[in-house]
């Protein structure tokens, strides 16, 4: 609901999106009754490449260009990126720096209490790295 409410306000409009953003956060059922419809609402916008790989690596691009607006936190970010879109058997892939990024934030956390600015900015870098180049 608050992603809806987000994109909304971001421009996005449809009646399922409209209907989502406005309900309250009691409303659960509803709202997963509404997200077929508005995947329906909103998949001939997506334009995601028709393969695998490219749909992977769109996607990825948004997550990072969320990560360096400040719209996704980045460990959300990284584990998205990392665990869900980053072919786990292949090394060459551009998005395996973010994977060994995100094993060194979880350790980090584990011994430190949490992130540290350098290493946050560490990821940055690797986003804006990957923006410019082999996800542009």
């Amino acid at each position: 609901m608050e992603a809806a409410r987000a994109a909304l306000a971001g421009g996005v409009d449809t009646v399922s999106l409209w209907e989502l953003g406005v309900l309250s956060e009691s409303d659960a059922a509803e709202a997963r009754r509404l997200l077929f419809p508005l995947k329906q609402e909103l998949w001939p916008v997506l334009r995601l490449p028709a393969t695998v790989e490219g749909r992977d690596r769109a996607l990825a691009r948004n997550c990072l260009r969320d990560l360096l607006d400040g719209r996704l936190d980045p460990l959300a970010a990284a584990g998205r990126i990392g665990f869900e879109l980053c072919p786990a058997d292949d090394p060459g892939s551009p998005l395996w720096p973010v994977r060994g990024w995100l094993y060194r934030a979880e350790d980090q956390q584990e011994h430190c209490g949490g992130l540290t600015k350098e290493l946050v900015a560490e990821l940055h870098d690797v986003a804006a790295r990957l923006l410019a180049g082999p996800l542009s």
